[in-house]
């Protein structure tokens, strides 16, 4: 009898866990969430000094996301309603380079220069959104041809030169500490009472905590709670999702479609605008090229966020986790020395495997979700083959280049200046040959891991997943005494897909079974 209880308890307990996990991947954040986590708690077990969970170290990755955050959350709206925007980094260039000239060169007050940028980009939303809504022109060709034009205006009209260094009210967008005049206070014995207490309580934990607090973490994550709340709980945010769902359906109901696609288009472009201000709240001057492709990573933090470029389908709090998750691969891709035309590829990646993420979601379809989790396992392969396979390749290209322009001026060719810049000193050419010989065996190790995860997308037998999950966890030990410990979070999180694949049908089946009791 006690058997019998105790397995109804147990398969009780099972299918409470079937249905939470059921109900958690529903969530559209769901994916980013869980990858922040496992990618944390890897980036926390393999390295040293400061730890990763570290507040400082937590309000530093809220820092570096600020602007591109507040873009992305424009960028959200406008996915919603199935458009795009992909002017975004180009508006924001221009009204940070013309905020910075008209305060620099035409004597603006900061407050009115402020006022000048926020405006521009309201403009340009205006004019972005009144040929998608009202002239039926594609907004990918729109924002498209307007990612050219507002660049360009910003190049014109400052002549591309970086301004001289911008008043100290910017600082208050950026870089202030709201904290650092309290501390001021305290120390110059001007608190009393309960802010001396205060005070003190601030200075005490200044190095550990207060000091990595910045104006743009706070408006971060300020202007994203007031945003989602609006969404949530106002006609327009309603609206905004009836559009993205079916046009012509919100249309037939009454909704003025175009009215509510134009605001979300001004809201999108005023949104790169004050991305802007943040970042030059942070930058010492103001310049036309700042956010060139902002547009991508401000694509790629919304559909890693799960909201759907179908429209219809999304969240705020998705998009503010997309944004984290992005800056955290892209801080790690840093650490391995990897430089930005990688992280390029990387931002490439992502959003395709978020776009994968949004379809197999929507199909519903336990094969499909078994290929996408395999495929994600093979992404994190190459992610973690990348360090050494980059350095070996750029060591291999290097030499290659240099053996062939020394051939052909031991043949007699004139160099031209191009090839004469890839000869290389003998103590250089060592240098590169040690690079190659000491990186070759982690990238051949690695690269048969991405072949092996490949192959696994497409021939899934169990035993096939479980040895490819043994094989990412195998290779953590031999890679880390080669001095890569920058690969481990990938690899964990590759084992850990890996395996999870191997339990989506048995998972499916259990879910549809506690379905059918349910009606």
């Amino acid at each position: 009898m006690t058997d019998i209880v105790q397995d109804r308890a147990s398969r009780s307990l099972q299918d409470r866990a079937v249905i939470a996990m059921v109900k958690f991947f529903r969530a559209d954040w769901s994916g980013a969430f869980l990858a922040i986590v496992i990618l944390g708690i890897a980036i926390e077990l393999t390295t040293t000094g400061r730890p990763f969970f570290h507040p400082s170290n937590l309000m530093t990755i809220l820092n570096n996301s600020a602007a591109i955050g507040i873009i992305a959350a424009g960028m959200t709206l406008v996915i919603i309603t199935a458009g795009i925007d992909l002017s975004v980094g180009s508006v924001m260039g221009m009204t940070a380079a013309l905020t910075g000239y008209v305060v620099s060169f035409w004597g603006f007050p900061p407050s009115l220069a402020i006022l000048t940028g926020l405006t521009l980009g309201l403009a340009v939303g205006a004019f972005n959104g009144t040929l998608v809504a009202y002239f039926g022109m594609p907004a990918f060709i729109v924002t498209l041809a307007g990612l050219s034009i507002w660049r360009g205006t910003g190049h014109l009209t400052t002549g591309a030169q970086a301004t001289p260094e911008l008043p100290s009210t910017f600082n208050y967008f950026g870089r202030h500490n709201p904290f650092s005049g309290l501390r001021e206070a305290y120390n110059n014995g001007e608190l009393t009472g309960l802010w001396h207490s205060i005070g003190g309580f601030v200075d005490a934990n200044w190095i550990n905590f207060f000091r990595t607090f910045q104006m743009s973490m706070l408006i971060f994550i300020g202007f994203f709670i007031v945003l989602t709340i609006i969404i949530a709980n106002t006609r327009y945010g309603r609206w905004v999702y009836a559009i993205g769902s079916n046009e012509p359906g919100a249309r037939q109901a009454g909704i003025n479609t175009a009215r509510y696609m134009l605001i979300t288009y001004m809201f999108c472009s005023f949104t790169a605008a004050l991305g802007a201000l943040l970042f030059l709240g942070r930058a010492p001057y103001a310049k036309s090229d700042y956010g060139q492709m902002w547009e991508l990573d401000a694509i790629a933090a919304v559909v890693i966020g799960g909201t759907s470029l179908f429209g219809g389908r999304g969240s705020l709090w998705g998009t503010f986790m997309g944004v984290i998750l992005l800056k955290l691969i892209n801080n790690g891709l840093t650490l391995a020395q990897l430089d930005t035309f990688w992280q390029m590829v990387v931002t490439g990646l992502i959003i395709l495997v978020a776009v994968g993420i949004d379809i197999v979601r929507q199909s519903k379809n336990p094969e499909s979700v078994r290929k996408l989790l395999a495929a994600i396992a093979a992404v994190m392969a190459f992610l973690a083959c990348m360090t050494p396979g980059a350095i070996y390749l750029r060591a291999k290209i290097a030499i290659l280049e240099h053996n062939a322009a020394d051939a052909m001026r031991a043949a007699g060719t004139q160099l031209a200046p191009g090839q004469n810049a890839r000869l290389l000193s003998p103590a250089e050419l060592e240098a590169y040959q040690i690079a190659a010989s000491t990186n070759i065996n982690a990238a051949m190790l690695l690269s048969l891991l991405v072949i092996a995860a490949a192959y696994v997308v497409f021939r899934g037998k169990p035993l096939m997943t479980w040895l490819l999950a043994a094989g990412f966890v195998a290779m953590i030990v031999p890679l880390v005494a080669m001095g890569y410990q920058i690969t481990v979070p990938f690899l964990v999180l590759g084992a850990v897909v890996a395996l999870g694949s191997n339990f989506v049908f048995t998972i499916f089946a259990k879910a549809r079974t506690l379905d059918v009791n349910a009606s």
